[in-house]
This record gives structure tokens, C-alpha cells and sequence, in this order.
């Protein structure tokens, strides 16, 4: 099922809102005001409708808009359809949010990004099956490696980084590549031994050992990057400026809504925050290191 082209899942458009209110989601949704959300494929499909439905569910009524969850393949796919304006906003991969700033006939800045366990900042991690004798990913030569997605950063920039340092290349590297297409496929691609190794998100893998202690105890993590900025909540470069300071406040008060709250809880989000200036000038740097 993993890295076997074409993709075993569907590109999904699932509407949030709720059909038998007689609030102001419904008031707005008469009105033909719609907010289409969505995330990049760090999860697999499944698993991101069921974490994030009833975040974007809440955010809608708490804007009184009428809101649509959109899922595609690629982290390329949802940049496309924040450019010509399908979306309104996306939860980012880093590498996703240099891409689309490098596409954008705009100015491209987060609306906000995510606190996880007290910080904004997340890591790559390389990670190999438990009984492998690798210790580092020099130790990968000639083996078959798994990244998540062209665009990602802690599922493809940051290792390929580490081989530029060594004047190295993923294709003369390694034996093998293929692409998940999201993190938690590239942790049981691990775990089954269908790869050699993988570049994970660290709070995916985390996330992943924590609620399923039988896999975790298949895998080690041989690398840990530096912490980089955490991926950020864009918004469409065609949302009106006054819907996107509508949605900037709407998200960074989510915290305090009881409903919202719970929502993020299911996600493992704290709140979200205003990301500080130079947040991302790290990962910017890896990224363009491994274009």
C-alpha cells in the first residue's frame, strides 16, 4: 500500500457546518458565505478528517460562515488551490509555505501557527527499524528510503540537507526512494520494514509511539534536527482582507471557547499564536539548500 503509485485514496471535499442549525452558520451559509479549509497531508486522509473536522467545524461557527473540509495528495495540490482562491486557508508543511511564497503574486504571511507542548517549534527526525544497526544516515547507503512528500520539510529537506553537507545526492545515495505522502505512512513503512529508514515529523512519530506502544518499539530514531519553526495557518492570497482578520482573530482566540478548545485538545494543539519574526529563517535556509 505504501509508495505505490497511483494513490490508494481519494481527494475529498467534506462539508463541516451543521445542517439543522438555526444560527448564524446557517444565517451565513444562506448568504453564500463559505470558508474552505484544509490541511497538508502530514496524515493520511482518515486520520486528518477525523482530527481536524471538528476544529474547522467550530471555526465556521464561530465566524457564522458555512465551511468545507478539502483534502488532496500532495502538499502541491493544496498551494494550488490556495493560489487561485478554491481554498481560503491551509495548515501548512513549512516547505509547503516556502513554495507557495515563492508562487504567490502577493505576500504570503502566516495567520498564525500552533503551540505544542509550550513551543512553536518542531523537529525532523530520521528514524530506521528497531533491529538495524544504523546509527546515522551515513549508515543508509544503497538502502530504501522513504520520504513523505516533495514539498516537505521534515519528510524530505532537512535529510536531503544532511547529504548535501556530505556532498551527497538522494539518488546516488540511496538504493531506493519513494514518497508516502504522509508521515504516518512513512512510520509504518518503517515499522513493517517495507524501508530501510524514513524522515518523519517528530510530533507525528511521537504522536504515533505514544498511542500505539507496539510500533514505537519497532523503530528507532537515529537523528534528531535542530527545532524549526512549527507549520503556519495561510491564508489564501485572494481572501479579503477584512474575512482574513476575521479568521486571524477567530483562531487565536480558540483557546478560549470551551467547544474550540476540546477541538484543539483532539489535535494536540494547545492554542495558536502570532509566530515571532524570524521564526522560519532556519528552515528557509535547509530548504533552499536542498531544492
Amino acid at each position: 500500500m505504501l509508495g505505490c503509485p497511483p494513490s490508494p485514496y481519494r481527494e475529498v471535499e467534506v462539508d463541516l457546518s451543521e445542517a439543522n442549525s438555526d444560527g448564524p452558520a446557517t444565517r451565513h451559509a444562506e448568504a453564500a458565505s463559505t470558508l474552505r479549509f484544509s490541511v497538508a497531508a502530514m496524515q493520511s486522509p482518515r486520520d486528518t478528517y477525523a482530527a481536524y473536522s471538528k476544529l474547522f467545524s467550530r471555526v465556521g461557527l464561530l465566524l457564522g460562515a458555512h465551511v468545507e473540509f478539502v483534502q488532496r495528495r500532495t502538499y502541491r495540490e493544496v498551494n494550488d488551490l490556495l493560489l487561485d482562491g478554491t481554498l481560503d486557508a491551509a495548515l501548512l508543511c513549512t516547505g509547503g509555505y516556502f513554495e507557495l511564497e515563492g508562487r504567490a503574486p502577493v505576500r504570503v504571511e502566516p495567520i498564525a501557527v500552533p503551540v505544542v507542548d509550550g513551543k512553536t517549534t518542531y523537529h525532523s527526525f530520521i528514524i530506521v527499524p528497531a533491529d538495524s544497526p544504523a546509527t546515522g544516515i551515513e549508515d543508509l547507503r544503497g538502502k530504501r528510503f522513504a520520504f513523505t512528500d516533495e514539498l516537505s520539510f521534515s519528510g524530505r529537506a532537512y535529510a536531503v540537507h544532511l547529504l548535501r553537507r556530505t556532498n551527497e545526492a538522494p539518488a546516488r545515495f540511496f538504493g531506493d526512494t519513494i514518497f508516502t505522502h504522509s508521515h504516518d505512512r512513512s512510520v509504518e513503512a518503517v515499522a513493517s520494514g517495507i524501508v530501510d529508514g524514513a524522515a518523519v515529523d517528530n510530533l507525528i512519530y511521537e504522536s504515533i509511539a505514544t498511542r500505539h506502544p507496539e510500533v514505537g518499539a519497532k523503530i528507532r530514531v537515529i537523528h534528531r534536527s535542530p527545532p524549526f519553526g512549527m507549520l503556519p495557518l495561510i491564508a489564501s492570497p485572494t481572501l479579503p482582507e477584512t474575512m482574513r482578520a476575521r479568521l486571524r482573530r477567530a483562531i487565536l482566540t480558540l483557546d478560549r471557547d470551551a467547544e474550540a478548545a476540546a477541538a484543539l485538545r483532539i489535535v494536540g494543539i494547545e492554542r495558536f499564536v502570532v509566530p515571532e519574526p524570524g521564526l522560519f529563517e532556519s528552515a528557509r535556509v535547509v530548504m533552499e539548500d536542498a531544492l
